[in-house]
């Protein structure tokens, strides 16, 4: 007999520091229910009606403050997540390069802190779907199949 899994569809905005290559993360309140304090890339689930590029500049928007339209932001990945939760996550993951203003945390009751992380290095305390998504786009990936952590078999690098 078959599972049937909910899937849902995640859009993720890197905002590329033009000067070092780094990319803003946020850091989640240590509440938070599904990363207590540790950094992911921006982003979040889409709003009904919404297409990827529209959902990515919105939640790039209501996180940072920063606006870019949906035709600046350029396709940098496609990311499937199986979660141990059951979740099947589709990630569609935008690069935005140029942009006005200063990002600020838009976001304080559900983000501490903003911060330009190094996608080659990126911080111990990153989530690992982070983790693999900054992994992947320092190495110039367009796609990548990730596996939570706790579904890996023993003896696995997390």
């Amino acid at each position: 007999m078959s599972h049937v899994h909910r899937s849902i569809g995640h859009v993720m905005v890197l905002l590329l520091h033009p000067a070092d290559g780094r990319v803003l993360t946020v850091r989640h309140q240590p509440r938070s229910w599904h990363s207590p304090g540790l950094l992911t890339v921006v982003g979040g689930c889409l709003e009904a009606g919404e297409f990827f590029d529209e959902g990515a500049a919105r939640e790039l928007a209501e996180e940072t403050g920063i606006v870019v339209s949906p035709e600046q932001l350029e396709f940098c990945q496609l990311v499937h997540l199986h979660a141990a939760d059951g979740e099947r996550v589709t990630g569609v993951v935008f690069l935005a390069r140029q942009w006005e203003g200063e990002p600020y945390n838009r976001e304080p009751d559900t983000h501490s802190e903003l911060v330009w992380a190094d996608p080659g290095s990126p911080p111990e305390d990153c989530h690992p779907f982070t983790r693999e998504v900054l992994a992947h786009f320092a190495a110039g990936l367009r796609y990548a199949n990730v596996v939570a952590p706790e579904l890996k078999g023993a003896g696995e690098a997390p």
